[in-house]
């Protein structure tokens, strides 16, 4: 079964060639495209419950894609939503990821990083332009404060080398609450993959003895 995707981007030819490219793929199939804000939401509400993944551009002509990602999230059934734009600064990144984005990734960063990004969204993971990453870093004096103690131990458990199945099991909450734990992690620290987070705690001092 592939999964459904949505385009959102205001350059036709942007489109075609997302279009183009990500349809050869066995596993993705495109089910929607738009070029504004409101054909955004028309598109959105005629594919609501059947969309797995919106690519969504920042800046649409009649306002900014940002203001479309709370209204996909909080559909019945919701989409997971990548950011795929042309804008590298660091109040775009951390807006789109407050509002609840699944991953940032710039345009001209390639196709294969692309397709490597949408297959990570879609496995629950957060893919972040390496720049966007450390845009996100530069400006925290203590990282780990910003972290919930929840999800401080979520990332402890990790750089044990915990997978999510023994985190839950250890923390005695179900696997879903696991990702979405790590996700907000990698969102607050500006980490990619669970192997960067996993570097990153080591690195931090944050790993744990087991018991």
């Amino acid at each position: 079964m592939a999964y459904r995707l949505m385009l959102v981007d205001d350059h036709p030819v942007v489109r075609q060639g997302l279009r183009s490219f990500l349809s050869r793929q066995d596993d993705l199939e495109i089910v929607a495209e738009a070029g504004s804000l409101a054909e955004a939401r028309e598109r959105a509400a005629q594919v609501s419950g059947e969309l797995d993944l919106v690519l969504l551009d920042i800046e649409l002509p009649d306002g900014s894609g940002l203001s479309l990602i709370r209204e996909l999230l909080d559909q019945p059934h919701p989409p997971r939503v990548l950011v795929l734009t042309s804008f590298l600064e660091r109040e775009y990144v951390r807006e789109a990821l407050r509002r609840g984005a699944n991953g940032y990734l710039i345009k001209h960063a390639g196709t294969q990083v692309l397709l490597d990004g949408v297959r990570a969204v879609l496995r629950g993971e957060m893919p972040l332009d390496p720049a966007a990453a450390r845009l996100l870093a530069q400006d925290r004096s203590d990282p780990v404060a910003e972290l919930t103690p929840r999800e401080r131990q979520v990332l402890e458990l990790l750089a044990e080398g915990l997978s999510n199945r023994d985190i839950s099991q250890r923390l005695n909450v179900r696997e879903k609450t696991v990702k979405s734990h790590l996700g907000n992690v990698f969102a607050k620290l500006g980490l990619r993959d669970r192997t960067q987070a996993a570097l990153w705690a080591r690195e931090h001092g944050l790993q744990t003895t087991r018991r």
